[in-house]
């Protein structure tokens, strides 16, 4: 075996000027930030094959960036960009550093004449400005983790740590079961959940040729969402959990990945649920702000406490087995899967209400951002039905590295966690950290379940695939992480 050379880079990107905000379908700009956004990038090589893993706090991966960062990189010897996975935290308090594209499907279907108006000051940090200050940041944090390369070691570990919860609530209604995303658990109605979550924490530890800690490559299958819903910036319980780790093993490099966890959410919605019915109301319609009743910090800091205890676990038993020359593959999956499909009846019930609000608004009578939100439904139908008369297929970019007995597997998606418990399940790999939300933005992708279930994160508007989808993701990247380990 060849030995493994390490490199670890960190960087701010938290920008000096209000920024465009992501992460839920009312408009946002910040007004202020809590705590730092950061990139991470961890950059691995033996010779044969290389990996460099760059994790965000932003609420999806970039896009638009390839080529611009490609050639920002040329000069660096012996360096393949193609092996850059670039993942999102998914925390909703930050951007993706682009375009308004929410509002780019809204004038798509409606036109910009009924829009509610749209006037940004011009400090307001986004588009190419920003697309700029991100590019400067990506380049250089890569860049310091390629070049800061050095001889080291790994090893894994698989620990434990209620990070989240399924936030599809389930309902009886009329001799059925109907889903709510968000919904409130206080209803006597309330059964249950869709489906459970994922406590797992995946652990990569690094060392340096003294066996001196360097780094360790978290993985929870839980977004980074507890701050949701209001206008300030931060990495959300992330920051927490670096601090928390920090705090005890020194400044360690932290790489953050968010596992499958389309269907989960850090809020425990059964304990909040009472003090919390009109905000669950507001909370699930995505139409503006709404403060709820209780402790964001005093959360985030438990989810930091127990991750980081995780950590300490682990380390304990990743002490005594830690590989300076470990087993090493990397291979770039390029799928193409098939597209989620809206029947003609759908269409033109959804071309229906379309011209009906057209038809009530004008330039003198523009709609409210409270109306556009809630015609998201019926317009993610129609921009369906128009994609699907040009292509039948998503393509899908997935990165699956093996490092020691440990795997890595990227997917474009909101992945719902139980494709992710499949995987885990039928290879390996100990553990395999599935990672959502890398080079590409996919959309939900919901069970069979929860597309019978309903509500939103499971209907087309929200998502790319469905199930059929899923199955072949499972499939496809079971067979290569198995490939990895023969």
């Amino acid at each position: 075996m060849r030995k493994i050379r390490i490199g670890w880079a960190s960087v701010s990107i938290t920008p000096d000027r209000p920024v465009l905000m992501l992460g839920q379908m009312y408009h946002r700009v910040s007004e202020y930030v809590r705590d730092p956004l950061t990139a991470t990038a961890l950059a691995l090589d033996n010779g044969e094959s290389q990996a460099v893993f760059v994790s965000l706090d932003m609420t999806e991966p970039p896009l638009g960036l390839e080529d611009r960062l490609r050639a920002s990189l040329s000069d660096l010897e012996g360096f393949d960009v193609g092996c850059i996975s670039m993942g999102a935290t998914h925390t909703h308090s930050s951007t993706d550093f682009n375009r308004d594209f929410l509002r780019d499907d809204n004038e798509a279907v409606f036109g910009a004449d009924i829009l509610p108006p749209l006037e940004m000051d011009p400090e307001v940090l986004w588009g190419g400005e920003a697309q700029a200050f991100l590019l400067e940041r990506l380049s250089d944090v890569i860049r310091r983790a390629w070049e800061g390369r050095t001889e080291g070691g790994v090893s894994s570990v698989q620990e434990y740590a209620v990070t989240g919860f399924n936030r599809r609530a389930t309902f009886a209604a009329d001799g059925r079961s109907e889903t709510v995303m968000y919904g409130d658990c206080s209803r006597a109605e309330f059964t249950g959940f869709e489906n459970g979550a994922d406590s797992g924490v995946g652990l990569l530890y690094t060392w340096d040729k003294k066996g001196a800690l360097t780094g360790v490559v978290i993985n929870v299958s839980t977004p980074s969402q507890v701050f949701e819903l209001h206008r300030f910036l931060t990495a959300d319980f992330w920051a927490f959990v670096r601090e928390d780790v920090r705090s005890s093993l020194g400044s360690v490099h932290v790489l953050a990945l968010c596992g499958a966890a389309g269907d989960v959410n850090p809020v425990d919605l059964v304990r909040v649920s009472r003090e919390n019915k009109e905000a669950l109301r507001i909370w699930g319609g995505q139409t503006g702000e709404v403060y709820r009743n209780f402790d964001m910090t005093r959360l985030c800091a438990g989810i930091g406490r127990r991750v980081g205890d995780a950590v300490r676990r682990g380390l304990s038993e990743a002490r005594a087995f830690i590989d300076y020359a470990p087993a090493f593959a990397h291979r770039v999956l390029e799928l193409s899967l098939p597209l989620r499909q809206v029947t003609q009846a759908e269409y033109e019930e959804a071309a229906e209400e379309i011209a009906r609000i057209r038809s009530t608004h004008s330039a003198d009578r523009r709609m409210t951002m409270e109306e556009v939100v809630r015609a998201f439904e019926p317009q993610g139908v129609v921009l369906r039905y128009r994609q699907q008369q040009e292509e039948q297929t998503v393509q899908v970019r997935s990165h699956v590295v093996r490092i020691g007995d440990a795997a890595l597997a990227t997917n474009p998606f909101e992945l719902f966690h139980a494709y992710g418990l499949r995987m885990k399940a039928r290879t390996p790999a100990k553990p395999l950290m599935v990672v959502q939300l890398s080079n590409g933005l996919g959309g939900y992708l919901p069970t069979q379940a929860a597309i019978e279930g309903g509500s939103y994160s499971s209907k087309a508007a929200s998502t790319q695939c469905g199930p059929e989808g899923g199955d072949r993701l499972v499939e496809e990247t079971v067979r290569a992480v198995c490939g990895l380990f023969r």
